[in-house]
């Protein structure tokens, strides 16, 4: 008899999306096992432009197509990403197929890797109203300077605050629109709402993100997994030291928290995690 649970899942349906009257959505795409999906900023460049590819697609012939989706705020971190989107002329799920089959590609062949880079399907939550389109607009961009990555949004190079603050982007740089779906709001009140942090930390109602391992929690799960002072670990063997990388990873460290608590190096870690399969 197969375990229930295991059983269970198996033949459990995926439950259906909730659908947005607005065709609004707030969307987050996460690594797989919380990895990583950027290497650097090539990789991050080149999803940007996936992005241009659905906001402003062409046909074969460099003719002008009408948009499959509308972009109002985007926020590349390094294991996940974020997007409020509007439906254009396809549905969420067409969009998405696009942006994730797309990006996979390119970084599996760049990475010389074979898999799932993301984890699972997206997940989405529709917006309804322009109190908590405002707020998610807060919260995409000031999510770096909540991961403390950042002291402000305008420091933060790979998300939409610079189209919306800084000198116009060229056309063939232009991802999000400028037309708010519910009701027009002056802009310099639009960025005083972002900016605005008197009210503390910013999380919209859903559970669209789940929480962020905190330093002190992913310190406690290496010394369980290592079994010693997470400073001795750069002197473990090479061997055990790679088992312990996959071990936190797949538990919810990420890549960076892992090279900042242990000392080892950003790069070794991501080498780890990424590595081809040897051939048997």
């Amino acid at each position: 008899m197969p375990n229930s649970n295991i059983y269970t899942l198996l033949i459990m349906p995926r439950r259906n999306r909730e659908h947005s009257d607005t065709g609004v959505y707030h969307v987050m795409m996460r690594g797989i096992d919380r990895r990583d999906i950027f290497a650097d900023d090539q990789d991050r460049g080149k999803f940007l432009k996936i992005l241009r590819t659905v906001t402003a697609p062409k046909d074969r012939d460099g003719k002008p197509l009408p948009p499959y989706c509308h972009i109002h705020a985007y926020c590349l971190m390094d294991n996940h990403i974020h997007l409020l989107i509007a439906e254009g002329a396809e549905d969420i799920g067409t969009v998405m197929k696009r942006i994730g089959v797309s990006y996979v590609s390119y970084y599996n062949k760049r990475h010389e890797r074979l898999g799932p880079l993301f984890h699972d399907r997206f997940r989405s939550e529709p917006v309804g109203s322009t109190d908590y389109f405002i707020t998610l607009l807060r919260y995409i961009h000031q999510n770096p300077v909540e991961a403390e990555m950042v002291a402000s949004p305008y420091q933060y190079r790979w998300s939409s605050w610079h189209e919306y603050t800084a000198t116009p982007p060229t056309p063939d740089q232009t991802i999000c629109t400028k037309e708010l779906p519910f009701a027009a709001l002056p802009w310099n009140k639009l960025c005083e709402m972002v900016l605005n942090v008197s009210a503390g930390h910013i999380q919209p109602h859903s559970r669209i993100e789940q929480g962020r391992m905190t330093d002190n929690e992913a310190r406690k799960t290496l010394e369980n997994l290592c079994g010693c002072d997470i400073n001795n670990v750069p002197t473990m063997p090479k061997t055990d030291r790679k088992l312990l990388i996959r071990k936190a990873i797949a538990r919810g460290v990420n890549m960076r928290q892992l090279s900042r608590l242990t000392g080892i190096e950003y790069r070794s870690i991501y080498n780890v995690i990424n590595a081809k399969p040897k051939k048997g």
